[in-house]
């Protein structure tokens, strides 16, 4: 059995048998420090902003090539549209879809208020 440390290293010949151009060398064993807690909070934050920029672009995406949509429509089309990026939160879809009603970006309708409409 082999002990491996950081301090290793590893070179290969340019034509060492391998069929695709570039392999990756994963060294099992190694213990990675994990970073501060004020760092992974930080990096938590940033994520759910870019989600949110990401849910609001996707909801109004919709709305504007459907004009009219019931809100339960939207939510679903909206969270197949994230499907590819991240696994959308319906209370987080709920939310952007109450800021951007009061940006102006969408209304209820008066008679159904499941049904919104976009303004902008």
């Amino acid at each position: 059995m082999v002990c491996v440390t950081a301090r290793h290293t590893w070179a290969l010949p340019h034509n060492a048998g391998c069929k695709r151009q570039s392999e990756r060398l994963t060294a099992v064993g190694l213990q990675v420090p994990l970073p501060p807690i004020d760092e992974r909070k930080k990096v938590i934050e940033d994520l759910d902003k870019d989600r949110r920029y990401a849910v609001d672009a996707a909801i109004v995406r919709t709305m504007k090539s459907r004009k009219v949509l019931q809100h339960q429509q939207l939510t679903m089309e909206v969270v197949q549209q994230l499907s590819r990026m991240f696994k959308a939160d319906f209370k987080l879809i709920k939310k952007r879809i109450e800021d951007l009603m009061g940006r102006d970006y969408l209304e209820r309708d008066k008679d159904n208020p499941n049904l919104l409409r976009y303004l902008a």
